[in-house]
Formats: structure tokens, C-alpha cells, sequence
């Protein structure tokens, strides 16, 4: 067991996207307070994200034209463009990033919507990710995993059952998802991450494990961690 930012081998001047479904927010924010301790971070979109309430930030911009760079050498900030009809932030401009990156130590993006669903089929549109980023990490739900395939847990259901048919979500409905375009990681080159979050039990652990192991024997160039965000339990068998 290690912490998020080891497992995933982030470096200062890191800049890693967040897609998928089962986790993002909470990977964000829970990578953003561990980062926090080694210098200053943005969390941030390229898409929307609900207006954070996490009390760990210390200051929340809800629009570019408000930021200030922050003065601490270890801060941990939020930033996007406030819909207060929505109260969701919606995403900065790549162009704006590039003129504040070298405020940070460390940007976190997220780069796609689930609508709170743990499972989802990419749109041709998605994932959002700038051409700034550094490393992609895309979250999956290991509590999705031998469940029936229904509309009611994926988002963008008719271009899921499009691409993986019906029947239970297995391996090979997640080889498919993790290597079809639209995809996790849309045309990015760069390092390439997959986390397997909500594993909350000996057997979801002994599941995922397989499921890792039959990835890896079929796709190259993704590293894979498992564990739980909610326990703070990570690893990488």
C-alpha cells in the first residue's frame, strides 16, 4: 500500500487529466491534499465540475478574471467559471492555463462528465484533455464489475450497448471500453493510467487483480492501481 502520489509517479510541474467514471471528484480532491504538502496545486476542469466545498481548499476562483496567484508556497486552489444557475464551475481555457501554469507545482484537470453514474461510454466529443497534460489517469468502479448491463448505471447507455452488446459487465466489456475511440484517453501520447477505485473487500480485490492481469496481457502501454478512495487503501500488484 502506498499514497496516491507515489503509486502514480507524479512529479512537480505535473499536469494529469482525470477521466471516467466511479471517482474522479474524489480522486482529484484526495490527490490534491497530498500534493498540497509538497507545493502549491490547482484543481480545475476542462469540462464542469460542481463548485467544490472540500474545507482542505484554501481558496476557490470562480472565474479566471478573479484569480490572484496565492502567496503560500503550499496551497491548494480551485479555479473555473462559476454557472450560478448550475452552481457548477465550468471548464478554463487551455490557452488560460498556459498563462498561469507556472503558478503550480502540480494541475489537476478534470476531463469528463458521468452524471454521478458509475460507468459510462465516451461521446465523440469526450474526454476534454489539453495538449498540456503530462499524464492521464482514468477511474473505473470496481463495484460495476459482474453487474447486469442496464441503463440505469451507465451514462450514454445506447452507445454502450452499441459497443459492448448486453449481457454482465466482464473483462472484455472493459477491454473494449479502455481501447475503443471514444475512449478513456481520447488521442493522448502521453503516460497512461487506469485506477480501479472501490475496492472495498478481499473478493472485489481478488476480482479486480484478474481483471488487471487479463488487461494487461491484452493492452500495451497503461499502468493499472486499484483500491479505495473512501478507505484511502491503494495498490499496485
Amino acid at each position: 500500500m502506498k499514497d496516491l502520489k507515489k503509486l502514480l509517479k507524479i512529479k512537480k510541474k505535473d499536469i494529469i487529466s482525470i477521466t471516467g467514471s466511479g471517482g474522479k471528484t474524489s480522486l482529484m480532491e484526495k490527490l490534491g491534499e497530498e500534493l498540497r504538502e509538497d507545493g502549491r496545486v490547482l484543481m480545475t476542469t476542462s469540462t464542469k465540475i460542481l463548485r467544490p466545498t472540500n474545507p482542505k481548499i484554501d481558496y476557490v476562483f470562480d472565474s479566471f478574471d478573479s484569480y490572484k496567484k496565492p502567496r503560500e508556497k503550499k496551497v491548494l486552489v480551485a479555479m473555473g467559471n462559476l454557472d450560478p444557475t448550475s452552481n457548477k464551475l465550468g471548464g478554463l481555457l487551455e490557452e488560460d492555463l498556459e498563462k498561469i501554469k507556472d503558478d503550480f507545482d502540480y494541475i489537476l484537470i478534470e476531463a469528463d462528465g458521468c452524471r454521478n453514474l458509475p460507468l459510462k461510454m465516451w461521446k465523440s466529443y469526450e474526454p476534454v484533455i489539453y495538449n498540456i497534460s503530462t499524464k492521464v489517469v482514468s477511474v473505473f468502479s470496481a463495484k460495476v464489475l459482474g453487474r447486469k448491463i442496464k441503463e440505469d448505471f451507465i451514462y450514454n447507455f445506447e452507445d454502450f450497448k452499441s459497443l459492448v452488446g448486453e449481457g454482465l459487465v466482464d473483462k472484455e466489456v472493459f477491454l473494449k471500453l479502455i481501447t475503443n475511440k471514444p475512449g478513456p484517453f481520447g488521442d493522448f501520447k502521453g503516460e497512461k493510467i487506469v485506477f480501479f477505485n472501490q475496492v472495498d473487500s478481499k473478493e472485489e480485490k481478488y476480482e479486480i487483480n484478474k481483471l488487471i492481469k487479463y488487461l494487461r496481457k491484452n493492452i500495451e502501454g497503461i499502468r493499472y492501481i486499484s483500491g479505495s478512495l473512501l478507505k484511502e487503501e491503494y495498490y499496485e500488484d
